[in-house]
């Protein structure tokens, strides 16, 4: 089937601080290359008990049916350490469904959506897809069941954005109780092999209350909302580190970065810090100000860290100063380290959309700061260019390091990468390596 692409918007060139900073594209390119499906046991265990008369081979097929239905959901088989990968299997029940899409982060190819599509267990209403995955796969994911007649929204609709909403238009997996959410506060579930990235810090959104800051529009720029976050037991007199994490609805209300804070923080793992949560709007105005020069870097820069050290102690040490973000929201963590002129001493950048900016320049002209960059092994651009920048800003001497996580542009593993990123940055020791 052929599909009509939507032309997108072309680059364009910021003047911010005297200089020029051009955008190099303005979207990044599709990411994996091959689905790894395979024939997943359900399929061959059903096609096994077809084996003899028809009433056999029917109590057989229903007896499967309760087994496949009383288990996890997805079924793991690791049977094969050695090997690094695991079959990870779905079977979701639907009598109703005329088609059924598992839309997992990394994994779902527009370009190649039967690869995704559930199969029917043959006279049931049994649905099942399995794939060959690493043993340290993290993905969030949701399934998009079709009903009726005509063809499923994610076959009918015209561009690569308007497919990824239908397939995104399901629901949680109802036999899965691992859960995240999306940019647009959606809940969806988690698969997590084996060997995945421990994730110790995990909390319910809502938790936590947290101090809301509106800053009134001016002249000059549009009105904000930031969240300030507050350690247990600390006062306002306390001078502890600051993280200045983008993107912040959704770390204040989608996702628990509090709690998780707050689990961190008691487990040792992370000394007394307070955060600020940056909300970057609507779509429109996160495309037109996160990640650029100009926008949220400045609002951050002029308005929000001098009243955030007005209201309360904040380190006077650079290095305690840190600045995070996922996607535009890594790429808005450079540009503070590049432009910040010394005020913020380190980036904690995850999946940075570097396809947009060529940072390397802007961060050597800056004072030498602690970058590490987080990227998914399923967002392959992505991880050329955090390799590309990683070497280029370590070959100039400057403290850079990369982590590589089996997964794609998901915030499933971005929760728990950011615990582990912004403890790093402010350990003493700036040891390495994941946290136990």
């Amino acid at each position: 089937m052929t599909r009509r692409t939507v032309a997108p918007p072309e680059p364009r060139s910021h003047h911010v601080h005297g200089q020029r900073f051009d955008e190099r594209k303005p979207m990044a390119a599709p990411g994996i290359e091959r689905v790894p499906r395979v024939v997943g046991e359900p399929e061959r265990a059903w096609r096994e008990a077809r084996a003899g008369g028809a009433e056999a081979t029917s109590g057989r097929r229903r007896d499967l049916a309760a087994r496949l239905l009383a288990g996890p959901s997805p079924t793991i088989d690791d049977s094969d350490p050695a090997s690094g990968e695991c079959v990870y299997t779905w079977v979701v029940e639907d009598a109703c469904a005329s088609a059924v899409l598992l839309s997992a982060n990394g994994v779902l190819d527009v370009r190649d959506l039967g690869a995704s599509e559930l199969t029917r267990l043959e006279g049931s209403d049994l649905w099942t897809l399995s794939y060959r995955m690493p043993r340290d796969w993290r993905a969030s994911y949701v399934v998009t069941a079709h009903r009726g007649d005509g063809l499923p929204p994610w076959w009918a609709a015209a561009d690569r954005r308007a497919i990824r909403l239908a397939a995104m238009a399901g629901s949680p997996d109802p036999r899965n109780p691992l859960r995240s959410a999306t940019m647009h506060d959606t809940a969806v579930s988690v698969v997590e092999g084996p060997a995945a990235p421990a994730h110790p810090w995990r909390a319910c959104p809502g938790e936590r209350a947290l101090s809301v800051i509106d800053f009134a529009a001016t002249p000059a720029r549009r009105a904000w909302r930031v969240w300030l976050y507050e350690p247990p037991g600390s006062s306002s007199e306390d001078v502890l580190p600051l993280a200045v994490v983008f993107d912040g609805q959704v770390w204040a209300q989608a996702l628990p970065l509090a709690g998780s804070l707050d689990a961190a923080i008691r487990a040792g793992a992370l000394p007394p810090t307070r955060a600020v949560l940056v909300d970057s709007g609507d779509v429109p105005t996160r495309w037109e100000e996160l990640g650029v020069p100009g926008g949220a870097t400045d609002f951050v820069l002029r308005d929000l860290l001098p009243a955030v050290r007005q209201r309360v102690g904040i380190s006077g040490d650079p290095a305690q100063v840190v600045a995070a973000g996922a996607s535009f929201g890594g790429l808005a963590a450079l540009w503070l380290v590049a432009l910040g002129g010394g005020q913020v001493g380190a980036a904690v950048a995850q999946s940075p959309s570097l396809w947009r900016f060529d940072l390397a320049g802007p961060l050597l002209a800056a004072e030498p700061a602690r970058v590490e960059l987080q990227v998914g092994a399923l967002e392959p651009e992505m991880l050329g260019a955090c390799r590309e920048l990683r070497g280029e800003l370590a070959r100039h001497g400057h403290d850079a390091q990369l982590t590589v996580v089996t997964g794609g542009h998901d915030w499933a593993w971005w929760h728990p990468a950011m615990i582990d990123g912004l403890a790093r940055a402010l350990r003493p020791s700036r040891a390495e390596g994941p946290l136990p």
